[in-house]
């Protein structure tokens, strides 16, 4: 079976991914719109900001969510007491076993990570199972968190539904008040509900067989003080078998984006193939682009 570690890491990856692709997509998408004779054509005003604002912040979640399953992961492990994690050994990992309680310390100077980022301050988790059992659950605040000197604040729920009726296992996450303090002052608000289910390869002891599909919505403001929603249209399918051809991007699925007072704009991952190919669109202007 593969080891609850792993398979967080695999799905930091995953997240991580995410992110970029659709920061790259818009990016791209939204500096191509113009005439082969380098005059505008008639689009609506757009705005990148948000889509990565948006990204950003939903990473920054993805992480602390990772560090809080290696983290319990730890209190049922047979080598129990684990006292760091393997993001950064510089953290301590204190455990209540009676109250069901984990504190992650980075320390109030910083702890530089093996990713080259510097966590400081304290994350606690209150749990009930290990993750990914049916029925558990965890929940996480900070304490004077930082990451690379942004502050993050909120809280955080987790919670491992159930099997569905096709028996797939099924897992939400849940972002209330959160909120990103950048070192230069501007801030992002951001607040989202999110449903994993885990279609193929949980059963497998192979790394490349595994395909999720994940929905949901989000919202907050931006840094420039634009509020937004986010929805999934269709479920974005993330297939890791894609790896073996270097593509790291998700496969299907279609997302919308929209800033107050703006169209709304849309992202299409594509029909399942693995591919570098998405669909873009805002207002009446549609591109397909191949993504880098």
């Amino acid at each position: 079976m593969k080891t609850q570690i792993s398979k967080s890491a695999i799905e930091l990856l995953l997240a991580k991914l995410f992110v970029i692709s659709v920061i790259i997509a818009m990016v791209v998408f939204f500096s191509s719109c113009k005439k082969d004779d380098n005059t505008e054509i008639d689009k609506p005003d757009v705005d990148t900001q948000t889509t990565q604002d948006e990204s950003a912040a939903q990473s920054e979640f993805d992480d602390v969510i990772i560090i809080s399953e290696e983290a319990i992961d730890s209190a049922y492990s047979e080598t129990y007491p684990t006292t760091t994690i393997s993001v950064a050994e510089c953290a301590t990992v204190t455990s209540d076993t009676v109250n069901n309680t984990l504190e992650v310390d980075f320390g109030a100077d910083g702890c530089l990570g093996y990713d080259g980022r510097v966590r400081a301050g304290v994350i606690t988790i209150t749990y009930i199972g290990n993750y990914r059992v049916p029925g558990s659950e965890f929940n996480v605040a900070f304490d004077n968190y930082t990451v690379d000197g942004i502050v993050i604040s909120g809280s955080i729920s987790y919670h491992t539904i159930n099997r569905n009726s096709d028996g797939n296992l099924t897992f939400t996450t849940e972002i209330s008040g959160g909120n990103l303090i950048y070192p230069d002052g501007y801030s992002v608000k951001y607040e989202s509900i999110r449903s994993v289910e885990w279609t193929e390869g949980e059963a497998t002891g192979e790394l490349l067989d595994d395909i999720y599909e994940i929905s949901g919505q989000s919202s907050g403001m931006n840094s420039n003080g634009v509020g937004y929603s986010t929805e999934t249209l269709v479920p974005i399918t993330l297939k890791t078998a894609c790896w073996n051809e270097y593509i790291f991007y998700p496969v299907k699925g279609i997302k919308l984006i929209t800033p107050n007072g703006e169209p709304t704009r849309s992202i299409d991952f594509g029909n399942g193939e693995c591919d570098k190919i998405v669909t873009l669109s805002v207002g009446n202007i549609e591109y397909t682009v191949t993504l880098p």
